[in-house]
């Protein structure tokens, strides 16, 4: 039995330069977190790379969000891989060459095991 993992595909359709470059800068947070940090006065240690606490949420009205305790609940993850296809629908760009259609697809894994006693203590839910 080994942790569980979760995917999730965005896809981005930005109208204009300025959303291209923010995309771009989601991709960018999400790859940066994903990766280990060298430390050390010889960079001889790496350090374990971000954790993420992911959450099913809904909202019940503009100024209301909840967690939707309908889904399983997830364990801190490690970002453990992240795909981008710059040209889902074909190469098609801006006048700068920012894409006009990105899709990227994330994979989290749990960095601990679901047990029996997780679900009896109502922690998380199995999916």
């Amino acid at each position: 039995m080994g942790v569980r993992s979760f995917s999730y595909t965005f896809n981005f359709t930005p109208r204009n330069e300025d959303e291209s470059k923010d995309v771009r800068a989601i991709i960018e947070l999400f790859r940066f977190h994903m990766l280990p940090e060298l430390k050390g006065a010889q960079h001889r240690y790496l350090t374990l790379p971000s954790t993420f606490d992911i959450h099913y949420m809904y909202q019940p009205s503009p100024e209301t969000a909840k967690e939707n305790d309908f889904y399983h609940k997830i364990a801190t993850c490690v970002l453990s891989d992240c795909q981008v296809d710059y040209t889902p629908g074909g190469v098609k760009s801006f006048a700068s060459g920012a894409p006009t259609q990105i899709t990227m697809s994330l994979t989290f894994k749990e960095t601990e095991m679901l047990t029996k006693e997780m679900i009896e203590e109502g922690k998380k839910k199995s999916s």
